[in-house]
């Protein structure tokens, strides 16, 4: 009998609860729901709290040992531990709360040390999961059926190149990055769900002119790069992981995700359209 890969039991975990709070999220989509602002002014609804209860008991129950890092329920107390799941349950509630079908997802990463190693990241209405392990490539599970390794597109002709970001764009500074010669791919909330269209080839290049917390990026990073995609702050410097709560679990913007052909000269050519602003 082969071994199993590295991982395959916490990857069957995280996949299990990141469609086990999916349907979660989708009950309360059915039934209504309200939203609240947390002190950031960013909204929180019951969907993301119970999605969230769903993903921290079953980690909780099964790898005692590791951390949890979930935007709704912090950190675990104490030191960083050898492992620490980094859980965004409801990624994009703006678009949850405003009826998008699209736009949000749930994602499940895990940090061995400070490296991204899985990524698991869920687009519960649309039910399409994508996930990813250092070294064993990209999969999508949709409609009952798997597909993958996935690679991103190698397109390198900037006109054939689309963009997508999020809604919060500035529109005169999208308008500079258009002008740059990419084609618009359109607007979406969640990164997951961003990083899914460049993994699946509907774009190539996703800029985010705002800073991004870790539980919005640790499972997309892992699901871009093992498919072949580069993520980078804006000057073309990788994305860390220090488990440090004196700096902060974020990553400040502006950050560029591309398939990588050509992601050096377009970190160049978007520096440029932001010093114009």
């Amino acid at each position: 009998m082969s071994e199993a890969p590295p991982l395959a039991q916490e990857l069957a975990l995280a996949i299990r609860l990141a469609r086990e709070a999916g349907a979660a999220i989708e009950r309360i989509r059915e039934r209504g729901f309200t939203a609240q602002a947390k002190s950031d002014r960013s909204p929180v609804t019951e969907a993301d709290l119970a999605a969230d209860a769903v993903i921290r008991a079953g980690l909780t129950a099964t790898y005692p040992a590791d951390g949890i890092l979930s935007e709704e329920s912090g950190a675990t107390p104490g030191p960083p531990r050898a492992r620490t799941w980094v859980v965004d349950p409801l990624d994009g509630t703006e678009a949850f709360v405003d009826g998008e079908a699209r736009g949000y997802a749930v994602q499940i990463g895990l940090l061995i040390g400070e490296a991204p190693a899985l990524g698991v990241v869920y687009e519960a209405h649309e039910d399409r999961l994508w996930w990813a392990v250092r070294g064993q490539g990209t999969h999508l599970e949709a409609h009952g059926a798997t597909s993958g390794p996935l690679r991103v597109s190698a397109r390198a002709d900037l006109a054939g190149m689309p963009l997508v970001t999020s809604t919060r764009v500035d529109r005169a500074r999208l308008a500079r990055l258009l002008a740059v010669g990419l084609p618009d791919g359109g607007r979406l909330r969640s990164v997951g769900v961003k990083v899914g269209e460049l993994v699946s080839g509907r774009a190539d290049v996703y800029v985010s002119e705002h800073p991004i917390s870790y539980w919005d990026s640790c499972a997309p990073l892992v699901v871009l790069e093992e498919a072949g995609g580069v993520i980078t702050h804006l000057g073309g410097a990788p994305f860390e992981y220090a488990l440090d709560p004196a700096r902060g679990a974020r990553h400040e913007g502006p950050l560029v995700a591309s398939n990588g052909t050509r992601h050096a000269a377009l970190c160049a050519a978007f520096t440029a359209a932001w010093n114009e602003g």
